[in-house]
């Protein structure tokens, strides 16, 4: 094999191991989410009815709303009208109109990245909740070996157990930014699943979306020293996000769950005559 294949098959090589560290596993887990917090918001609707979870997860709405506002600001969407919370009877809480000129590629691409937006700034929000409210200890930070998959895996067990772990250390549930985090994040969370407009709206921009990751990762692999793999901080951050984000997910999947028993209680719980 010639110096040029060489070449070309190690940054490939890279740009996947980048790809593998950085983007996979917290888009994947990120897209599952979305899809319990969905169905979670459903099950405590019946439980507890609409207009209780309609008010108490306003924060949520009004990011949601925002994001898609933001980004069409950002891809030059003219915004024709913009409710970041009215509740309404037929279920909506809010909405952002918006028209575009099809024959600009930028604007196209936007659709998808409007489209999406919730998701993205909810689990930032999630995120960064957690950073401001909880504990240094909830999030370690050991000593990774190495920048490859080990490292990766050591940095999202720490960070997993950890957050697990809080629940039983003394003092937390005194905090009252424990209640606070508590509550943000339920009422974001709860709000970070895309409607069906929002993914009709995405799907044009999925092909352009993978060739811009794809070419970041060819970058990324051509600016890092030959026969390197990810960087370590890169390697930590994106573990510790997944490790935040599947810990989300189980939580947010214990809540559905609970509400899925309730409602199941009662519904076979009557007698029949």
């Amino acid at each position: 094999m010639g110096e040029t294949a060489t070449a070309l098959l190690r940054t490939g090589t890279t740009a996947l191991l980048l790809l593998a560290a950085a983007v996979v596993p917290p888009l994947a887990i990120g897209t599952v989410l979305q899809l319990v917090t969905g169905r979670l918001r459903r099950r405590a609707v019946e439980v507890f009815g609409p207009g209780l979870c309609v008010w108490a997860t306003a924060p949520g709405v009004i990011l949601h709303e925002f994001s898609h506002a933001l980004f069409c600001l950002v891809f030059r969407h003219r915004i024709t009208d913009f409710a970041p919370f009215a509740p309404q009877k037929n279920g909506n809480l809010g909405w952002v109109e918006h028209k575009w000129d099809p024959r600009s590629v930028w604007q196209k691409i936007g659709c998808f990245f409007i489209g999406v937006a919730p998701l993205a700034f909810g689990v930032a929000a999630l995120v960064f909740l957690s950073l401001l409210l909880l504990p240094p200890d909830a999030l370690p930070l050991p000593e990774l070996p190495g920048n490859g998959a080990a490292a990766f895996r050591l940095q999202f067990r720490a960070t997993f157990a950890a957050l697990w772990k809080m629940w039983i250390t003394p003092g937390f549930l005194s905090r009252s930014q424990t209640w606070i985090w508590l509550y943000g994040i339920i009422a974001i969370g709860s709000q970070i699943t895309l409607s069906r407009a929002d993914l009709t709206g995405a799907k044009s921009g999925i092909l352009v979306l993978s060739l811009l990751l794809v070419s970041a990762a060819l970058l990324g692999a051509l600016l890092l020293p030959a026969g390197s793999g990810p960087p370590p901080g890169l390697i930590r951050c994106s573990a510790a996000v997944c490790g935040m984000l599947f810990y989300f997910l189980l939580f947010f999947g214990t809540l559905t769950l609970l509400f899925e028993l309730s409602l199941w209680g009662n519904s076979s719980g009557g007698n029949r005559c």
